[in-house]
């Protein structure tokens, strides 16, 4: 039996409709766009019709280049994408729930967050939501907010600079401050400088060969701000690396020292790889938020999961 494809209550928009405009959008002709969909190109013109009449407005320009987008057009594509990956999400929800899982959650989260944060946050919720599926997607920020604003992921989980917390983009969702993450300056386990009890002086930080953030991070330049107050000119690094793991791992065969997040650096410190040092540097850090569309749906499984995330931060802060 043929099933009828999904209908939406606005203005007889279907699903079809959507991926039809996806389609458009991704190949520039009709005729692409056809073949992407198995459909003749006289049917996709047909739909595309159909669409525009029922929503009064011109999505795209048609021309001997081929279709692109007009305005309106760029505003229905991005709801578009939100809905299509919204369906996606509830159709992998009701295909765990039929194998008898209770459901799918996904979160977006930079590495440090499965590290540390996150893990104790999940055995909190699968004692709560036994038999519920998280999907973890993880990446850079950038990439995770630009996932969420597509609806591919529920919620994300990561370090906000001030600047980013005051953008634009940010304002249209929701922001909740969960802590304060800490950093901490490490040294390869063999140094001299990772025996010493006593704190450490700029001058010597300064001397020691580095792995450091690239110069536009944050943390870069929190850490040259130190060195500058502390009457120092701010270390030249060996090499340069984005990712925590990276600077730990480069610490440890290197020898040399390296900025990163506080609990990374206690991890590696009890598998032996690193040393956190005592310095002069300030009690510096960056805010650590969960980040959620305004529109976002918050059911009883969220809840849960929020409430979870809160309590493993709650820990963080203590």
């Amino acid at each position: 039996m043929k099933q009828a494809p999904f209908s939406s209550p606005v203005s007889g928009v279907r699903l079809s409709h959507l991926q039809l405009c996806r389609a458009l959008a991704a190949s520039g002709t009709v005729h692409e766009a056809a073949r992407l969909l198995h459909r003749t190109q006289p049917a996709v013109t047909k739909m595309l019709q159909e669409l525009e009449a029922s929503l009064g407005v011109r999505l795209f320009e048609r021309g001997r280049l081929g279709t692109r987008p007009t305005a309106s057009g760029l505003a229905f594509l991005h709801r578009a994408e939100v809905m299509l990956n919204e369906w996606g999400i509830l159709r992998d929800e009701l295909q765990a729930i039929e194998k008898g899982e209770a459901g799918m959650l996904r979160v977006g989260a930079t590495p440090i967050m499965l590290l540390s944060l996150l893990p104790r946050a999940m055995g909190r919720f699968i004692e709560r939501r036994p038999g519920m599926v998280v999907r973890f997607r993880e990446g850079s920020i950038h990439d995770l907010l630009l996932a969420l604003d597509a609806g591919e992921v529920d919620c994300v989980v990561g370090r906000f600079s001030g600047e980013l917390l005051a953008s634009e983009p940010m304002r249209t969702l929701r922001v909740e401050r969960l802590y304060d993450e800490s950093l901490a300056i490490v040294a390869g386990a063999s140094l001299p400088l990772a025996r010493r009890r006593r704190q450490i002086g700029w001058q010597e930080l300064a001397d020691a060969r580095w792995v450091l953030p690239p110069p536009e991070l944050v943390t870069r330049q929190l850490l040259s701000t130190e060195f500058i107050r502390g009457g120092v000119t701010p270390p030249r690094p060996l090499m340069e690396s984005s990712s925590f793991t990276t600077s730990l791992a480069l610490a440890h065969e290197l020898q040399t020292l390296a900025l990163v997040p506080l609990d990374a650096a206690k991890l590696a410190e009890r598998h032996g790889l690193v040393r956190v040092l005592r310095t002069p540097m300030s009690s510096f850090s960056a805010p650590i938020s969960i980040v959620q569309r305004s529109s976002s749906l918050q059911g009883e499984v969220y809840a849960d999961f929020l409430a979870a995330v809160r309590a493993a931060a709650g820990q963080a802060r203590a």
